[in-house]
């Protein structure tokens, strides 16, 4: 009953409210009031739930028509400016009204089920994310150009008479090739490789910096978030608490969104270069470190630090020195927070008094510093217009904006945290069975004290706090470090471990589980190690050793390793030459498939051992995103049917799916996948229902959902829907779904 009345109230309401109460033409008259029995429906609802008798029904429908002039009018705000300061507490004193005045109406009884209803849908308030349109890519086929005349079946990798594997092909070595270093070759991809040469190709992406990528910037202009710093977004996207406040201020600075939007353009970002970015090897890495240096976005403050963790940190860095990365992300506000070392500090620490000011001389007012900003007198009031807190800031030409003070932070509890220090070794440089000790442990995270966060609640940077630091002595991996050294304790940790042959040892290992196989060979990983501590951690001569190793284009690794959902649902799109804005129906289905972007709670990342990625749970997941992406249900991502086959579609399914099988997979079926299919096709085919479609949501369990979505109207076109239905069967093959 109390989950009825929860919606069923609110809902009527606002349907009730909006068609009967019009605006007037003449300013001076009275907001009409709507007719009394267009609240019969609503009232009968609210009577049935409450089980009013009639004189309290008969109130109830007075009390509705008092309201429906400032509910109007708080509506036409809204749908002015969802997110004006102040809408939101007027919203919120309305509704308590209502909620009194009903209150009144009520026994006992009935104020229990009241309590539980929600009337926050009298006003359509900003939703928590906003979906921003993104141009689609250009082609450079015209119009509906056909894609599959080039395209031919690659046979796949042959075993000797011993039954041991042969050496892979020109043809298998490029396929190969793109499903490790892209996300997924695309429609003409393979040709360009032959074309260009494996090895002048693999330069090509090592030195991304060269790649024209300037189309896919100029898509992504359109996002507002990505191109912010911390402090902005906290700004201009503040928590709900923190809006309520600005509110009430004289001249309150605007307010752009909720948090979650920041978040959102953060993954529709992410989509979209996976799938059109032609520096693949670069978003392929930023993937790769940002689970190596994890980072939970969702933990309170480091929502409005992970975008430019990402953006400055980590993608800048991808293919640079690993020393200079790792000295990145320890300095990194989102590391800093997420790992509580921003709270890390000496138990001796006494922070230290700001300085008196200097006292008035002849009865004169002292004379600033020079540089230094004027204050007003104390208790004087600014003058009308301006910012009352102009003469706080440390830099007033910026052009970023001063974020209001929040809500006090919890109090620190002083003392050393080792949250980072384990990490920093166990994690990020010398793996769990590196050589290290708690005793190293220990000391690291004392070389680390004082490197903190200016203003963590607002979005500010990385600061050294000398007064938190402990300046004693201390060894590290038996590297004694002298007392005194201030923050050069810190970067002389990172010296230590970004050169140490465990570090080294691990991150190789790593690099091949992404590029190679879950479970290396163990003189691969030698060799690369070697690479690595010959060019200092040179990330780009690591990888060129990696790439043009023979274990690389080993046949036992070919597709030996399965996509991760964000590889699988990218190379879907490119595979049939599509596009996306990376809306929120997308960000579900990766979510479905169990890999939540930048979601991920604990500081191991999501890992390299890929056979995590199809378990019972996840599966079918799997399936139905290749069905509803082959049926265009998925709002935001398109392609053309028509354009996958060289003529029009044949009528012999076999011969469908040779053309299509070319196109998508490359390689010639199994017989067991090539009986999958044809079962499949057996089927009539039926494209997903509205009713299957994605409903996104930032997150599972009581995570609030960005936006409703509707499903397109199924493709009522025989051959474009025949089509559809070899695409969705192809991508949930073995061979597709594996990498």
């Amino acid at each position: 009953m109390k989950s009825t009345v929860r919606w069923v109230l609110p809902l009527c309401l606002t349907l009730a409210l909006v068609a009967p109460i019009t605006s007037t033409v003449g300013a001076a008259q009275q907001p009409p009031q709507p007719p009394a029995q267009s609240f019969d429906p609503l009232v009968n609802r609210i009577r049935d739930g409450l089980k009013l008798n009639e004189a309290q029904a008969g109130e109830l429908r007075n009390l509705l028509t008092r309201h429906a002039p400032k509910l109007m009018e708080l509506r036409n705000r809204a749908r002015a400016n969802p997110y004006a300061p102040g809408l939101q507490p007027e919203v919120e004193k309305e509704q308590k009204a209502i909620r009194e005045e009903l209150s009144e109406l009520l026994d006992e009884d009935q104020k229990g089920k009241l309590a539980v209803v929600d009337l926050r849908m009298f006003v359509p308030l900003g939703p928590p994310f906003v979906v921003i349109n993104i141009l689609p890519r250009v082609r450079l086929e015209p119009g509906t150009a056909k894609l599959a005349t080039a395209e031919r079946l690659i046979p796949a990798p042959s075993v000797t008479a011993k039954g041991r594997p042969g050496r892979l092909t020109d043809d298998q070595k490029v396929l190969h090739l793109l499903n490790r270093v892209t996300f997924g070759p695309r429609p003409g991809d393979i040709a360009r490789v032959k074309e260009l040469g494996i090895e002048r190709f693999i330069e090509e992406q090592l030195h991304s910096e060269t790649i024209d990528d300037s189309e896919v910037a100029k898509r992504l202009e359109v996002l507002p978030t990505p191109r912010m710093a911390s402090a902005e977004l906290y700004q201009f996207y503040p928590p709900v608490q923190q809006a309520e406040q600005r509110a009430n201020e004289k001249n309150p600075q605007p307010i752009f969104g909720r948090p979650q939007q920041v978040l959102g353009e953060l993954v529709q970002q992410k989509i979209v270069r996976a799938v059109s970015s032609n520096r693949q090897l670069q978003e392929v890495l930023t993937d790769f470190w940002y689970n190596h240096f994890n980072v939970f976005a969702q933990k309170e403050a480091a929502q409005w630090f992970v975008t430019g963790y990402e953006r400055d940190v980590i993608r800048p860095r991808a293919l640079g020195k690993f020393r200079d990365l790792l000295l990145a992300t320890a300095e990194s506000p989102a590391m800093l927070y997420y790992l509580d070392n921003w709270l890390s500090s000496s138990p001796d620490a006494r922070q230290p008094r700001p300085p008196a000011p200097p006292r008035p001389q002849n009865g004169q007012p002292p004379r600033p510093a020079p540089g230094a900003i004027p204050r007003p007198p104390e208790g004087a009031t600014p003058p009308p217009g301006a910012d009352p807190n102009a003469a706080m800031m440390a830099k007033p030409q910026s052009t970023t904006p001063n974020p209001q003070p929040p809500p006090r932070p919890p109090a620190r509890k002083p003392g050393i945290n080792e949250n980072y220090a384990r990490e920093l070794m166990e994690l990020h440089t010398l793996g769990v069975e590196g050589g290290y000790t708690q005793k190293d442990v220990q000391e690291v995270a004392r070389c680390f004290t004082g490197w903190t966060i200016d203003r963590p609640f607002q979005g500010g940077g990385f600061v050294y706090r000398p007064w938190m630091h402990d300046d004693g002595a201390k060894v590290v991996l038996g590297v004694t470090i002298p007392a005194g050294g201030g923050i050069n304790d810190g970067l002389r940790v990172i010296e230590i471990l970004s050169k140490h042959p465990s570090t080294a040892r691990f991150i190789s290992k790593k690099l091949c589980q992404r590029f190679v196989s879950d479970d290396p060979p163990a003189s691969l990983v030698d060799r690369v190690a070697q690479a690595f501590l010959k060019t200092n951690g040179d990330i780009r001569e690591v990888m060129r050793a990696i790439l043009t190793s023979a274990e690389f284009n080993s046949p036992a690794v070919f597709r030996a390793k399965i996509k991760s959902p964000l590889e699988l649902a990218a190379s879907a799109i490119r595979a049939i030459d599509g596009d996306t804005n990376g809306a929120p129906a997308f960000h579900e289905w990766i979510r479905r498939m169990g890999e939540p972007l930048y979601q991920y709670a604990f500081p191991t990342g999501y890992g390299e051992d890929s056979a995590k990625w199809v378990n019972t749970g996840v599966f079918f997941n799997r399936i139905n995103y290749a069905v509803a992406l082959a049926n265009n249900q998925i709002n935001g991502t398109r392609y053309d049917p028509l354009r996958l086959v060289a003529t029009e579609p044949a009528a012999n399914p076999d011969a469908l799916t040779s053309q299509l099988s070319a196109l998508i997979v490359h390689t010639e079926l199994s017989n067991e996948s090539l009986r999958a299919v044809r079962a499949g096709l057996t089927e009539q085919p039926a494209p997903v229902t509205a009713a299957g479609a994605a409903r996104p949501a930032m997150n599972g369990g009581d995570q609030p959902e960005m936006v409703p979505v509707r499903a397109a109207a199924p493709d009522m076109n025989p051959e474009r829907r025949r089509i559809a239905q070899v695409v969705g069967l192809l991508m949930g093959t073995a061979e597709f779904q594996r990498r």
